[in-house]
């Protein structure tokens, strides 16, 4: 209602638990948060990179491709968009283009572990072995880093997005 479309804290939220919703694979349930969030703020970049992060999780690539293209219009280097855009190249078997954005991805959120994933099977497809190595490495040290940064936070009483999506 009115008290939404004033609240930028909700719109956050909104946001925050689409992308939360996401990190979990639940992107039929994170899709509809995020519509709501961008009719309220339809330039929020973080909403279309999220929208389209989802949407790619549903297979709905034609739609990912259009709202991670929104977000990278706006802002080149936004990770998540970059990420959705090599995820669907890869679908579209174009690994040399794919393995260009999720390098910009990298560039973008060098902690992502999903990023080096990602790059790791673009290099295999591309016969790139070091690369493939090299990057399923990244993948594995930047899952135990995240993985020990939600411990800590948990240990300090910090509720996980997991709680948060519950």
């Amino acid at each position: 209602g009115e008290a939404d479309r004033l609240d930028p804290a909700h719109r956050l939220t909104a946001i925050a638990l689409g992308i939360a919703l996401n990190d979990r694979k639940m992107f039929g349930e994170a899709r509809p948060v995020l519509l709501r969030a961008l009719e309220r703020e339809p330039d929020s970049v973080e909403a279309l990179a999220a929208l389209a992060e989802s949407e790619e999780g549903l297979g709905e690539l034609d739609a990912a491709d259009t709202h991670a293209a929104r977000a990278l219009a706006a802002v080149p280097g936004n990770a998540t968009a970059n990420l959705v855009v090599g995820m669907v190249l890869m679908k579209r078997d174009r690994y040399k283009e794919a393995r260009a954005a999720l390098e910009r991805a990298a560039n973008a959120d060098a902690e992502s572990p999903k990023v080096y994933y990602q790059l790791s099977l673009a290099c295999a497809r591309l016969g790139d072995n070091a690369g493939a190595v090299r990057n399923r490495q990244l993948y594995q040290q930047k899952l135990r880093a995240m993985e020990a940064r939600i411990e800590q936070l948990r240990r300090a009483g910090v509720p996980s997005s997991g709680d948060i999506a519950r």
